[in-house]
């Protein structure tokens, strides 16, 4: 039980600490504080599974009396953060039918899910959680809240995930109505689409009668017999003046017609 609360709290102190990280790192590059993350309190929980993931699988690597055990780490950092990026990712798409992150601009990218330069980010992020963070910092935090003794851990950690229960349960809601909502436009946008296209292809056949009709009036067939009684005839347009022939200016309304 003591472990399970440990490894929680590394959880959420981890899922903060991510959160603030994105908040900062996307308002240096907006030049604006936006919330950040699938919930409404400050937490990102990718970044607490991923660090609790990671302290978990590559504490062997950690422990290596190596010189390259650092490079291990990284390589490892870097392919195991970017399968949970990618897992995530697909399934929050595939539940919500939205994305909450999208490299397809940036280099070397797979789906716009993952991509190099994040990747490599989270590698060196590995780096310093396992070789700086966790042991200097993370662990000594936990071991302060340990030394109130087992009742207190166990109240702190209950109310914490009390916390985060619920804000997950509400965060859930307001995404998957959030969902619908968007079916719902997506639905409205392609009926939309169908209306534009029957209407245009209503005003296509509307036209055509339009030029028929032209072509059978009294007025047009007035015209053909000026056209052939008085070939030189020369009409001046309004527009720029041109001064054409009857059949050139008949084929100049019938290009109007036609919208050419």
């Amino acid at each position: 039980m003591y472990n399970i609360c440990e490894y929680f709290l590394y959880f959420m102190i981890y899922a903060f600490f991510g959160y603030i990280a994105e908040v900062i790192y996307v308002a240096i590059c907006t030049k604006k504080i936006t919330n950040r993350g699938f919930l409404y309190g400050p937490f990102v929980p990718i970044y607490g599974f991923g660090a609790v993931g990671i302290i978990t699988a590559l504490s062997w690597a950690y422990r290596l009396d190596a010189w390259y055990s650092i490079f291990i780490v990284f390589i490892l950092g870097f392919l195991l953060t970017s399968l949970l990026e990618y897992f995530v990712s697909w399934a929050m798409e595939m539940i919500f039918h939205m994305r909450w992150w999208d490299y397809s601009d940036k280099l070397l990218n797979i789906n716009g899910r993952v991509c190099l330069r994040n990747s490599s980010m989270f590698a060196i992020l590995v780096v310093l959680v396992l070789y700086v963070l966790h042991p200097y910092v993370i662990i000594p935090f936990v071991g302060l809240i340990a030394s109130l003794g087992d009742l207190w851990f166990y109240i702190i950690s209950g109310i914490i995930f009390s916390l985060i229960m619920t804000d997950t349960v509400f965060s859930t809601i307001k995404q998957v109505n959030i969902s619908k909502i968007i079916k719902k436009l997506e639905s409205m946008a392609l009926e939309l689409q169908r209306s534009v296209m029957d209407a245009k292809e209503e005003a296509s056949k509307k036209m055509e009668s339009l030029k028929d009709y032209l072509k059978s009036t009294r007025v047009v067939k007035s015209i053909k017999a000026l056209e052939r009684q008085y070939s030189s005839a020369k009409i001046k347009t309004r527009t720029n003046h041109l001064r054409l022939s009857l059949k050139d200016f008949m084929n100049k309304v019938k290009d109007k017609l036609s919208g050419e």
